[in-house]
Parts: C-alpha cells; structure tokens; sequence
C-alpha cells in the first residue's frame, strides 16, 4: 500500500474519531448511566392472574410508552420470566415511581345513567359516520351487570353508571392522539377503532344516540380504574374507522385522556410486588469504582507493553486514544437510539474488552519481532507481520462478538448490558486494529526512528 493511502487510512480515522465525540459532547449526548450508577428506582411488577408471554410482552411495551411520554429518561423495562421489572435511573422518590408505572388499569366503556350534579357534556363526532346500527347484545363482554356510582376525574360530581358494555380492546393500541380542531380551536382527542372493536362501539353508541333506558342520558363513561376519565355525549348513532372526542378539554387534559385510550388494550392487571431504591451516592460510589478500574486497567497495560515493546507503545497509545473515543461515541449512540443505559455490567464489559485489544496488539508485534528474527528489515517485516495476523485477529473478535451475541439473546437483565458492551468494543476493535494500527504500525517501521540494530538470525554457527 502506498504511503499517501496509509496517511489517509491513519488520519481518516482519526478525524472521524474526534468528529464523533465532538458531535457527542456539542450535543451533550453521553451514555445514559444506568440505575447501579446513577442511582433510582427499581420496580417488579407481577400479574394478578395468569399471563401469556405475549401479554408481558404487551404490557412491557406499554409501560415503556407511558414512562417515555411522561418525561423519564431511557427507562429499562424488561421481561424476567413472570415479572416485569422497571428501572428507572434518576427517580428518587418511590412514590413518582409507583404513580409512573402505574397504568395496569383495565379501561371499560359503560352509559351513564346520570350525574348529581351534571358535568358539562362533551361530545363525540366522527369524520365519516355510517348508518348501520349494531343488533348485538350490549352487555356481552359487560362487568357485573349492576349499577354504580363512580367518581369523576377532576370534578366532584358522581354519576351513576351501567354495566360495561366493552372495554378499552375496542381501540386500536397506540393510535389515540390529540390536535387542535381548526374549526372550533378546542383541543380534541382522536382513536381508531380495531377490528370487531367497531361494532362493539357501535353498539353502545347507538343506544346512547336514542337516550334509551340503559342510557337516557346519552353519554357514554370511559372508566379507568373505577374512576370516570371522560363522559362525552353520543352525537352519532353510528362511526366507522375513529372516533374524535372534543370538549372543554385543555391540552394537558387531551393528552392524559389519550394516554388512558392508548393503554386500553392492556391484556392483564399488574400489581408493584416489590419497589426498591438505589441511592445516588451508592450508585456514584459504583460509578467512580469502574472509572478507576479501567484507568488502572489501562495503565497497567500501557505499562507493560511500553516496558516490552518500547518504541512500538507510541502505537498502542494512540490506538487506545483513538478506541477509547470510538467507543464513547458508539456508547452514546446505543444510548440514544436503543432503551439500553450503561450500567455496572456494561463497564465491566468495557473493561474486560481492554484485555482484548491488548491482545491485538500482542499478536501482530510478537509476529513483527519474528519476523524481523527471520532477518527481514523492520520496513518489509511490518506489512507481511499485519497479513498474518489479521485472521487471528478477527477470530479472537468474532469469538468475543459471537459469544456477546449468544448471550444477549439467551440472558437478561444486567447480563445484557454485559454481553451488549462487550460485543460493542470488539467491533471497535477490529475497525481501530485495521484502519489506524495497520498503517500505524507500516509508517513508523519505515522512519530513522524506529530503525533497529540488526536481528542476528538464529543459526547453528552462532549457537556453537
């Protein structure tokens, strides 16, 4: 390879190393820290009747949603065997925790018989209403099939309700949001109705629309956990593809409603099993110890290869600077684009992976030194050292990145965040060991620097 290629391959790197982390650090886009190094709130939930693996799976991705939409930042909501556990880095207050997990409630639809003293009605319209009136019967999939009197959210009426005539299932997940009607400038509320969901509505809608006995007062209750969210007044005996509820809703209003009707798909109800707390100077006491090891990790390292290597440390310095800022800038990124913080057990990750790339370093210096035994110039040896071993290279990383795979998807939990960093820095490693340590290594064997005194080659004349 020419000289102008190895500067470009060496420089190149380089550049985009420091870009990266200039990019990172302008942007303050750093690795979120996890719940052992920042300190939080961790919360298991577990389900009160029996639960499929898709309904956890459901109830997690709803969780996360929720928590996501009200401000926390990057919380670990996983799956471990029946639970469901909930980190939340930065929370200190188990009592914020409990509220923000706190969406397991069961949404019901039931007609309001009416209210003492009557809430202001809201209403409901659609944008493409059809005609046809659902003949099923209403109480179907009904609770107890008597009356009750439920509290209002944010009022002090009481309005006497019916029997539920459906549930939250007759939305679709996650399609309610709020806009401004540009007609009338009120905030409103717009779902879409899923599959039979529909005629379920529908159903209830009709009868609400006649102001029959089951509802004279024409308003239709969106009950979560025995509270009414909202009572908006039927306007339409019938509604295909979405529904839009408006009233006198401020924005903040709009958008917990909105919430309520996106969580209305939850499969199972969930209760908090067990809340502990993580304080912040235990978990910065965990943050300041994995900092100090991999510094005295690293100097170690440096220590010995410089003792060893002598002059070949000038490349195992710059190729640690240059990893060091590569794997930064890959940290934040995971960060930032996945649920995943850094936790103990992924800086353990990264310092397990110090060892690796020391190997690298190990195995194409000790095959230069051999080489240059052999009686080949340090100039020629350099390029023929860095053909032999980069298949032994890549099969040291690809063993680590395969077994960081492997037990990515088998584990969970913190064993994840282990697997996932270590299987990170070994794809940094192959990219810093070929694009920056090859032509490191070429260009400095070809300066008066570095020029050795001659390797006697071992032969029988100079052992007798």
């Amino acid at each position: 390879m020419s000289r102008s290629a190895l500067w470009a391959s060496l420089l190149g790197t380089v550049a985009i190393a420091i870009a990266l982390l200039v990019v990172n650090v302008a942007t303050r886009n750093s690795p979120v820290l996890g719940l052992d190094l920042q300190g939080g709130v961790s919360v298991i939930l577990t389900p009160t009747e029996d639960a499929s693996g898709e309904d956890l799976t459901t109830i997690r991705d709803l969780i996360r949603d929720e928590l996501e939409s009200r401000g926390i930042a990057e919380p670990d909501v996983r799956v471990e065997g029946e639970n469901i556990v909930v980190d939340l880095p930065g929370v200190k207050d188990q009592q914020d925790a409990l509220a923000a997990v706190d969406i397991a409630g069961i949404v019901t639809l039931r007609p309001v018989i009416g209210c003492n003293p009557v809430d202001p009605a809201t209403t409901t319209t659609t944008t493409a209403p059809t005609t046809s009136t659902p003949t099923a019967d209403p109480t179907d999939p009904a609770a107890p099939g008597v009356q009750e009197t439920l509290p209002v959210r944010g009022g002090t009426e009481e309005c006497v309700v019916g029997p539920a005539g459906g549930t939250g299932e007759v939305f679709s997940r996650g399609s309610a949001g709020v806009e401004i009607d540009q007609t009338t400038g009120q905030w409103i509320v717009t779902v879409d109705l899923r599959g039979e969901g529909e005629q379920q509505w529908n159903l209830l809608a009709s009868q609400c629309f006649a102001g029959s006995s089951s509802c004279p007062s024409r308003q239709l209750a969106i009950v979560l956990d025995g509270v009414i969210q909202s009572a908006p007044v039927v306007n339409a005996p019938s509604f295909s593809g979405s529904v839009s509820i408006s009233g006198d809703f401020s924005e903040s209003e709009a958008r917990d409603l909105s919430r309520v009707l996106n969580r209305g798909a939850f499969p199972v109800d969930v209760e908090a099993q067990s809340v502990q707390t993580v304080s912040p100077t235990l978990g910065t006491d965990s943050l300041r110890a994995a900092v100090v090891s991999g510094i005295v990790g690293i100097i170690l390292v440096l220590l010995l290869l410089t003792a060893y290597y002598q002059k070949l440390a000038v490349v195992v310095v710059g190729g640690l600077i240059v990893w060091g800022m590569v794997v930064y800038s890959a940290a934040s990124l995971v960060s930032q684009w996945t649920n995943y913080s850094l936790s103990l057990a992924g800086a353990t990750g990264i310092i397990v992976a110090i060892g690796v790339t020391a190997d690298s370093y190990i195995v194409l210096f000790e095959r230069l030194r051999d080489e240059m035994r052999a009686g080949r110039s340090a100039r020629n040896a350099a390029p023929r050292s860095f053909s032999s071993t980069w298949r032994t290279i890549v099969a040291a990383d690809l063993v680590s990145i395969l077994a960081s795979f492997i037990l990515f998807w088998l584990s969970a939990g913190s064993v994840r965040g282990f697997a996932l960093f270590l299987g990170l820095t070994a794809i940094c490693d192959l990219i810093v060991c070929f694009f920056f340590t090859r032509p490191a290594v070429i260009l400095l064997t070809r300066t008066r620097w570095f020029e050795p005194r001659p390797v006697a080659p071992r032969t029988a004349e100079a052992l007798a």
